[in-house]
C-alpha cells in the first residue's frame, strides 16, 4: 500500500457550528485526528483506497514521504455497524497509534 496523503478529519457538527477549530478529536485522548490515504492497487475497483485513523497532537509524517510504503505502529481493525444506508452493512474502521519505517525487504543470494 501507497500512502496518499495524511488529512485532518473534520468534525461536520463544528464545522456548521461555525467552529474556528473543526478538527475531530478522538473520545479517548482529545488528540487531534488525522486520516492517512492509502492506495492498494492490488484491490478491486471500489475498495483501492483505504483510510486509517491515528490521534496525535501535530499532523504524523510518513517515514518515507508520500506515495511510499508505510507501516503502522498499533494497528487496529475494527468492524462496525454502517446503518447510515438504506441497507445496512458490516463495514471496517481503521486505526493505529503512529508511523514507522517500513523494514527492509531481505534480498537472498
Amino acid at each position: 500500500m501507497l500512502i496518499l496523503s495524511v488529512d485532518a478529519v473534520e468534525d461536520f457538527d463544528k464545522r456548521k457550528a461555525g467552529n474556528a477549530d473543526p478538527q475531530e478529536l478522538d473520545k479517548q485522548t482529545g488528540q487531534r485526528l488525522w486520516a492517512v490515504s492509502l492506495l492498494d492497487p492490488t484491490a478491486q475497483q471500489g475498495r483501492r483506497e483505504i483510510k486509517v485513523k491515528i490521534p496525535a497532537d501535530v499532523q504524523p509524517v510518513p517515514p518515507a514521504g508520500l506515495m511510499a510504503p508505510a507501516e503502522f505502529e498499533g494497528l487496529q481493525v475494527i468492524p462496525y455497524l454502517d446503518s447510515n444506508r438504506a441497507k445496512p452493512r458490516v463495514a471496517i474502521a481503521y486505526r493505529a497509534t503512529g508511523f514507522k519505517a517500513p523494514a527492509r525487504s531481505r534480498q537472498t543470494s
